[in-house]
């Protein structure tokens, strides 16, 4: 009985769960907000909080591509790898100095987002 029960509840909150794509885009998405709110406030508190958040997805985004992975192209892999590398070196910058400019790493961020967004997003029906 009681498994009966586990199993529909599991079913009910499945069919309704991100995919870990969905997942990244909303990662991307609340980035996104965040640098866009810190590069418009004088808050350096709310800069930096930030920034610590951008540099900790990047660092997960570099070490879940350090790991060879059947379903990734090793070219795939590798520009990942770099571009998480560019992204956390110009954070890095951004929070010793803040003078730098958030809005390369919002543009990188929407690039990013906008590989995730399903086909039919990126390319409109005509």
């Amino acid at each position: 009985m009681y498994s009966k029960a586990a199993i529909k509840a599991y079913q009910q909150v499945s069919n309704t769960s991100l995919s870990d794509r969905d997942a990244d885009a909303e990662t991307f998405r609340i980035i996104i907000n965040e640098l866009e709110k810190a590069l418009t406030t004088n808050d350096l508190q709310m800069r930096l909080n930030v920034l610590a958040k951008h540099q900790r997805l990047w660092s997960l985004i570099q070490a879940a591509n350090a790991v060879k992975n059947p379903n990734i192209s090793d070219e795939d892999r590798l520009l990942f790898a770099r571009m998480a590398d560019r992204a956390q070196k110009y954070g890095i910058r951004a929070i010793l100095d803040s003078d730098v400019s958030l809005l390369p790493l919002i543009e990188v961020a929407k690039n990013v987002l906008e590989g995730l967004a399903p086909l039919e997003e990126n390319f409109p029906q005509y």
